[in-house]
């Protein structure tokens, strides 16, 4: 009996995976015209972050047909009519360990997919979200964080290389990032043209959390990362940050006067060769090519006014962002508040 194929898309993060993974959840019809199926079994939200979990907990070679959310995206996928299943979930990536999951390919013809960005690209979107997040809530300056950290998720051939070793080179797909979502259609039809499709059929728009899809201007990230001592309560938090999303769809332009977030062209380049090594090993295992994707000198320049901003904010802007959010409760309507 021929094996259904399991696509497993496990990021990087920051690469559109929330985009794609509401696209999938909601366009079940969309996906059947193409023999897909996205399990419902195993999501929290749209993404299928049980299957990372109950990996992490799991003993390198366990089985994994039967046992839990793993069983039940197994079971899903085997009782449908679909020609291949599609698994989506950053917490499959960078931080877990593919051996454990060496026991899919008893079931099925495993393909890896993967989408990378920049190391400059990943660390700057990364620490706006490790501001945003309740879990994280960073308080250093992103220069800090760079000195004081071992950015061991910017190493693509150290969490990488264990993929090729339980997979094979010929079953993984790596795609650059920054290629894809300039090319015609998108994320979205790359994806799918990896995951065999020859035409794209119509997809329902994504409904995507904002706090998960939307950065922060540099004034408000810099508002935020001096608050997040203090917020020591999730919901509270997860508020504050909509609250600062709000402001910045109305005010954004205007909150573009400090570094906070932004990484000097000078420290880019620094990020690109110190990862130009394992970038290129990458693309040599995995792009058939012996030059480094991420080029220093291909760094992006950061806004033209860098140099005259200060990297934290003064008491002067911290007031104005306060006198912001002030007023823009004062505008809310008190029905809806609270």
């Amino acid at each position: 009996m021929t094996k259904k194929t399991l696509f497993v898309h496990i990021g990087t993060h920051k690469t559109a995976t929330t985009f794609l993974q509401s696209r999938l959840s909601r366009n079940e019809k969309a996906l059947s015209e193409l023999s897909l199926i996205y399990p419902k079994a195993a999501r929290i939200h749209e993404a299928h972050f049980k299957l990372g979990w109950q990996i992490k907990k799991m003993a390198a070679h366990q089985p994994l047909a039967g046992a839990g959310d793993w069983g039940d995206v197994i079971e899903e996928i085997n009782a449908s009519k679909a020609r291949a299943g599609v698994v989506s979930s950053e917490e499959l990536g960078i931080y877990c360990d593919p051996n454990k999951l060496s026991d899919l390919k008893k079931n099925f013809d495993v393909r890896i997919i993967c989408y990378l960005r920049s190391p400059d690209g990943f660390m700057q979107s990364f620490y706006n979200q490790f501001i945003k997040d309740f879990s994280t809530r960073e308080t250093r300056t992103l220069n800090t964080y760079i000195a004081e950290e071992e950015l061991g998720f910017l190493n693509t051939r150290q969490w990488m290389s264990p993929w090729i070793d339980v997979f094979g080179a010929k079953a993984i797909s790596l795609r650059l990032f920054d290629d894809v979502v300039r090319a015609e259609g998108g994320i979205l039809a790359d994806f799918l043209k990896v995951c065999g499709a020859k035409k794209i059929p119509t997809f329902n728009p994504p409904q995507v959390s904002v706090v998960h899809k939307v950065s922060l201007p540099p004034d408000l990230l810099e508002y935020l990362r001096r608050a997040n001592a203090g917020l020591a309560e999730s919901e509270g938090h997860y508020q504050f940050v909509v609250r600062l999303l709000g402001l910045a769809g109305k005010h954004g332009d205007a909150l573009q006067t400090t570094r906070a977030g932004i990484l000097s062209l000078k420290a880019r380049q620094t990020l690109r060769k110190r990862y130009a090594g394992p970038n290129t090993w990458i693309a040599n295992a995995l792009l058939n090519s012996n030059e480094n994707p991420f080029l220093w000198k291909d760094a992006p320049l950061p806004p033209s006014d860098f140099d005259q901003r200060p990297e934290e904010a003064d008491a002067a802007t911290l007031g104005r962002i306060a006198a912001l959010i002030q007023n823009n409760i004062e505008k809310t309507p008190k029905s809806s508040v609270g």
